[in-house]
């Protein structure tokens, strides 16, 4: 029947309808007795008229949508042979049982009793259809403050803002009375009310929930937030469990209610709490579209948290690279100034006698000055790069390898370098000091160092920078760095040399931090110290190496 046209329901309906409109004609001509006959014989005429007008408005289209046409011939076949069954057991009461009827309140009472069965069912198929229309407009209506609620989950940024949003959203329903939010910390056993809407602030404010055996910690709101699940009431005053509150509900006109958990993972932040002033209000549809709110919020939370202790720790290093200027105007000023005037006076003393003493006094504070001087690099290449520009490696190298580079050692340069974003400056620091500890610890295999002038001998150690596909790679072919001191290499003051400060791979870990690299050390495929530099922004022009 679904798949009946409305054209050929209608025509069915017309053929009907005529076939019975000449029969009940042939009745009436046929009759020829008193005006009471006629008037029994001629409203069936007149009604199968009827059924042919509907059937031509049917077939037009004018009557009902084309999906209820075989619903409603299947109807009037269904009442057609209910009533036929009618007559025909009042036709065998009459002829083969040989009931009378002329006692009209008997055959009332007959016809009333099968309109009655008909009725009746009829009813239970319509209250049917009007309770999955509720429904379906009940999904409607979940579905939209769903909806509503999630938009504002997303364009809060602010957790206050946030709960407050949702509980006025929630609260616009026609179904819920009042919506509150209550916030929940491990540390505290007690739910705080942090947002409501629908009551007056006193019943808020006033509501007392805890998260622990006692009377208040076992209701609802306590049980949504020990399991995590959701917590529905039908009604509230047969739940012995929430006779704590019976009072504060009874005086507010709530019968039932659900309490929803806001969790993301590990944690659970606190449950919001949708009052009704009827029972069984929730099914379970509308539990599950909650329980994916309660979901949805506790994700949101989360979010939130996390960009605000991303804003912390953004307010935190800024705060450190304060101090860090200001430890840097400390060494700069304050032990540089007296450092200047004791070796301008121990040059002035070396003048008018040098000896032993002198000199090993000179050599202290040339190395004091190193220290200095690594102190302040520290202190300033520590801090974050706000602006990378993009800039080619090849020349920041080669930069850095003249400034730090000797005859005795060779760079070679494996590749296209490509370009990497990063503040210029700070990169050929880092490649110096790398340079210059490969330089300091490099006798590479045995091989005699070169002497200064000697082009055609060997370079004592050769240092090569290639790219990677997450970076780059600095590595040498000197002695290396024996396995257990690779996890102490970066830490500040540790050295191997004697006229090392112990600062120089700190340096260069602190640059690759500020700039958001990670950096690890290795051996070389030449058995030597290999330093690589991870995290980089990938860029058009990175060649990967092996």
């Amino acid at each position: 029947m679904r798949r009946v046209s409305n054209p050929l329901a209608g025509r069915i309906l017309v053929a009907a309808g005529f076939l019975l409109s000449l029969f009940h004609l042939t009745i009436v001509v046929g009759l020829r007795a008193t005006s009471a006959q006629l008037l029994v014989a001629v409203p069936p005429f007149l009604l199968s008229l009827g059924l042919v007008a509907v059937g031509v408005l049917l077939a037009r289209g004018r009557l009902l949508p084309a999906q209820f046409a075989g619903r409603l011939l299947a109807w009037t076949c269904a009442g057609a042979l209910a009533l036929s069954a009618l007559g025909a057991w009042l036709f065998a009461a009459t002829v083969v049982g040989e009931v009378s009827l002329l006692n009209p309140l008997a055959a009332m009472v007959n016809v009333a009793t099968f309109g009655a069965l008909v009725g009746l069912l009829v009813g239970v198929y319509d209250v049917r259809g009007l309770e999955r229309q509720r429904s379906i407009e009940q999904l409607n209506r979940i579905n939209d403050t769903l909806r509503i609620a999630t938009r504002e989950l997303v364009d809060k940024t602010d957790r206050s803002e946030l709960e407050q949003a949702v509980c006025d959203r929630l609260s616009e329903s026609d179904s819920y009375e009042a919506v509150w939010i209550g916030r929940y910390d491990e540390d505290d056993s007690r739910v705080r009310p942090a947002a409501w809407s629908g009551f007056d602030d006193e019943y808020f404010e006033s509501i007392d929930i805890t998260v622990d055996d006692s009377p208040t910690g076992t209701g609802a709101g306590g049980r949504a937030i020990k399991t995590r699940e959701l917590q529905c009431v039908p009604n509230v005053f047969e739940d012995p469990t929430m006779e704590p509150w019976w009072d504060l509900l009874e005086m507010h006109g709530v019968e039932s209610l659900a309490v929803v958990p806001i969790d993301h993972e590990d944690t659970v932040y606190g449950f919001f709490s949708i009052y009704a002033d009827r029972r069984n209000v929730f099914d379970d549809h509308e539990r599950a579209v909650l329980a994916e709110l309660g979901e949805t919020i506790g994700h949101a939370v989360a979010s939130i948290d996390t960009r605000d202790r991303l804003a912390e720790r953004e307010r935190e290093l800024a705060r450190q690279n304060e101090r860090l200027d200001a430890f840097a105007g400390v060494v700069s000023h304050d032990l540089r100034n007296p450092l200047n005037v004791a070796t301008g006076n121990l040059e002035l003393a070396r003048e008018e006698r040098d000896d032993e003493f002198l000199r090993r006094a000179a050599d202290a504070l040339a190395r004091m000055d190193a220290l200095i001087g690594d102190l302040l690099t520290l202190a300033r290449q520590g801090k974050l790069v706000d602006d990378c520009t993009r800039v080619s490696f090849r020349p920041v190298v080669e930069a850095a390898w003249l400034m730090v580079g000797s005859s005795a050692a060779a760079l070679r340069i494996d590749g296209d370098l490509g370009v990497i974003s990063c503040d210029r400056d700070r990169l050929q620091q880092l490649l110096e000091n790398l340079f210059r500890n490969s330089l300091e610890h490099g006798t590479a295999n045995d091989r005699p160092a070169a002497d200064e002038g000697a082009e055609s001998a060997d370079p004592s150690v050769t240092v090569t920078v290639r790219r990677t596909d997450e970076g780059f790679v600095v590595e040498d072919d000197g002695p290396g760095i024996p396995a257990a001191s690779r996890q102490t290499v970066f830490e500040m003051g540790y050295t191997t040399s004697d006229a090392g400060t112990g600062f120089g791979l700190n340096i260069v870990q602190s640059i690759a931090e500020a700039h958001g690299w990670d950096v690890s050390v290795g051996e070389s495929p030449a058995g030597g110290a290999r330093f690589e530099f991870t995290g980089l922004e990938p860029t058009d022009s990175t060649r990967s190496g092996s």
